[in-house]
């Protein structure tokens, strides 16, 4: 499971905070945990601090850099914005993210022909977000096709089936799971991709649908996973499930993060 972490953004108090202030070292230490923990790649997002995302974005991958040799994902709604910083990213950078919204779509493809980049697609288009499994294959079908136009390459695509809320449809888990599964059957090559969060929106004991949501997923095939690499509860149920679907061989991930201290049930 490719882990990406979620934790830079500007949507978090403390993390607003030390971008304000321009504390270098909040975010470096920060980083280094996700890492530690076990993410592969950082999510960047400055997107709330109206007026200065540039500016913000900018710094935060610059100070990144500076201690962590890592991947990065450019998190931003605005693709003037992920314009002016594809090229600052050292490593193969990561897009986050595009529709199938006409206006949206055209407007990212600019950023996409500039520098090779991992893309996120959400699957969502001028209608809204999907109300069934075969509207979101739809969807997916369309996204692959016009990156691929635009000089994508299959591998470099992640598509996201768009969790919805359960608390407002019953059915919203079983949807991710089967489109997650008929994504991977039906598009061979492409990468799948989803945060865990919005499953469990106006639920009590989010963390727990999001977990158990996480392993359903993995079965199913998922790619990738932005999540907090710091929640250890949920780490550990990653390992776990990892190790239960014949993905860690010689249970080796599993046993090393127990001497580490790192599997909390």
């Amino acid at each position: 499971m490719f882990i990406i972490g979620e934790r830079i953004n500007t949507s978090r108090k403390a993390i607003n905070e030390a971008v304000g202030r321009r504390d270098a070292s909040f975010i470096q230490a920060d980083v280094k945990a996700q890492i530690e923990a076990g993410a592969h790649l950082i999510d960047v997002n400055a997107g709330s601090r109206s007026g200065s995302e540039l500016q913000d974005l900018s710094w935060l991958i610059d100070v990144i850099q500076e201690a962590v040799p890592v991947r990065l994902s450019l998190d931003s709604s605005d693709p003037r914005c992920l314009l002016e910083v594809i090229q600052k990213p050292r490593n193969l950078p990561m897009i986050n993210s595009t529709t199938a919204e006409t206006a949206r779509f055209v407007k990212i493809v600019p950023v996409l022909q500039k520098r090779e980049c991992d893309i996120v697609a959400l699957c969502t288009d001028d209608r809204g977000v999907p109300r069934n499994v075969d509207q979101v294959l739809e969807i997916a079908g369309k996204l692959i096709r016009d990156l691929e136009a635009a000089g994508v390459k299959r591998e470099r695509i992640y598509i996201d089936p768009v969790i919805q809320a359960i608390s407002t449809n019953v059915r919203a888990g079983l949807m991710a799971i089967e489109s997650i599964k008929r994504i991977h059957r039906e598009f061979e090559g492409v990468k799948t991709i989803c945060g865990l969060s919005n499953i469990s929106f106006a639920l009590p004991k989010r963390p727990l649908v999001n977990r158990t949501l996480l392993a359903l997923a993995m079965r199913a095939g998922l790619s990738t996973a932005i999540i907090d690499p710091l929640d250890k509860k949920l780490m550990a149920i990653l390992k776990a499930t990892a190790l239960l679907l014949g993905q860690d061989p010689y249970c080796k991930a599993y046993i090393k993060a127990f001497r580490e201290g790192k599997l909390e049930d």
